[in-house]
């Protein structure tokens, strides 16, 4: 559809066209054709050259003006769509039921969560006009050598440790990960904060000691080097929220995503799969953020029920997945990581090449993590029990050629990979 100034341009063009030929045909008539295709004098080829001259000048005009119109439009749209997915992101941002806050170099507030918000009883526009995080958390650090920020910085990974929080009466867990400019400098830090209370009353009458829970946290440093796009620290902060649901899963979604992320190289995939698989393996269970604790860190197995409320957290993790239009392309990968490749997985039952080719990387390295890790209902199966699981079970819950892979490396070189 042409614009009205285009239009315009092209009937002005036409119009002085007409005129001149209108002009000419009062003073030569019946020879108004031999006239106008007739080279007589330099005053008519000047004449004839700048009539069709703005004829053409105006139709190329009109085109020029058009398209100009056409790519505003673009644009506009373009900008349109930028602010919905800014949207999108500050929704999800301030939706996390934990606290999440973005600070500097020099630990000075960026930007904050609605969490944090409430838990400090400061308003947003106060929470970011330059006040520093341990203004509003980190309030146990007595001096500067203490601090977890610079300990995590100098690092270059997660550090993680837990607080009394006096005004509000709780116990706080909070993960802090620097973010790298690819140069080796520091530019921010991803705060993390996880209301712990009720896992300290469970601690407590338990009769654990404090050693032994802060034995159990440690498995949720993990090493974080040279991100370059907040769209990577907020992957990394909804994988360290996953993992917080429950003390026997802290770094589960890290290591899952380095064995996936070394089977994947290990079979050629190009950078931009192997990105992609690493994305998914750290959100593959955010659908467990919905599931009961109780179930999470039951020591005994799971009864029918149970099995199917948690199965359905691939199903849950799409839903929560899927108003995301960055993270749409992993939204398979996360669905169809517990399906087998004999169809007698869940949560469809696809079979052989009907399953996402990541997602059969996928679940191996999260079935691999799984038997080497303590979980409440038995301790650890061990390295070896793990590779003869994988092997027996190639061709029927996982693919074969992932299976030949990973055995491969686990063959060559257990010691390189992570541990439980």
């Amino acid at each position: 559809m042409k614009s009205r100034h285009a239009v315009f341009i092209i009937l002005f063009g036409w119009l002085i066209a007409g005129s001149y030929i209108y002009y000419d045909y009062t003073y030569h008539q019946g020879a108004l054709f031999n006239h106008l295709f007739s080279v007589r004098s330099p005053a008519d080829i000047f004449f004839h050259l700048i009539i069709f001259s703005t004829l053409v000048g105006a139709h190329v005009t009109a085109y020029l003006v058009n398209e100009r119109r056409k790519l505003l439009i673009k644009t506009m749209i373009s900008e349109e769509q930028l602010k919905h997915a800014a949207h999108e992101w500050k929704v999800t941002f301030d939706s996390i039921p934990y606290g999440v806050l973005l600070t500097d170099s020099d630990c000075t507030i960026i930007r904050a969560n609605k969490y944090i918000e409430r838990m400090a009883g400061v308003p947003m526009r106060e929470l970011v006009s330059g006040k520093r995080c341990n203004e509003i958390v980190c309030k146990q650090n007595k001096a500067v050598s203490d601090c977890a920020a610079l300990k995590a910085a100098c690092l270059r990974t997660t550090k993680t440790y837990e607080y009394y929080d006096h005004k509000n009466d709780i116990f706080m867990n909070e993960s802090i990960t620097p973010m790298s400019d690819g140069k080796g400098g520091i530019t921010s830090f991803v705060h993390v904060l996880i209301d712990i209370t009720d896992s300290k009353e469970k601690e407590k009458k338990l009769g654990q000691s404090k050693d032994a829970f802060f034995n159990m946290l440690k498995d949720v440093d993990s090493a974080y080097k040279d991100l370059k796009e907040i769209h990577n620290s907020l992957i990394v902060t909804f994988s360290n929220i996953i993992d917080a649901k429950s003390p026997w899963t802290r770094g589960h979604s890290t290591d899952v995503a380095t064995y996936a992320t070394v089977i994947a190289r290990e079979m050629g995939l190009d950078e931009r799969e192997i990105e992609t698989l690493r994305m998914a393996a750290l959100l593959h269970d955010i659908g467990k953020i919905g599931t009961y604790d109780e179930i999470l860190d039951k020591p005994d197995k799971l009864d029918s029920v149970e099995r199917t409320l948690i199965r359905q957290h691939t199903i849950k993790g799409e839903d929560i997945l899927k108003p995301i239009k960055g993270l749409r392309n992993i939204i398979p990968i996360v669905r169809s990581h517990h399906e087998r490749v004999d169809g007698t997985g869940y949560p469809d039952g696809l079979k052989g090449d009907n399953i996402h080719p990541l997602a059969k990387i996928l679940c191996v390295a999260d079935s691999y993590d799984a038997m080497i890790s303590d979980r409440p209902y038995r301790p650890s199966r061990g390295l070896d029990f793990a590779m003869a699981e994988i092997r027996q079970c190639a061709g029927t819950q996982f693919d074969p050629d992932v299976s030949a892979t990973f055995l491969k490396i686990l063959g060559r070189s257990p010691d390189n990979l992570p541990s439980a």
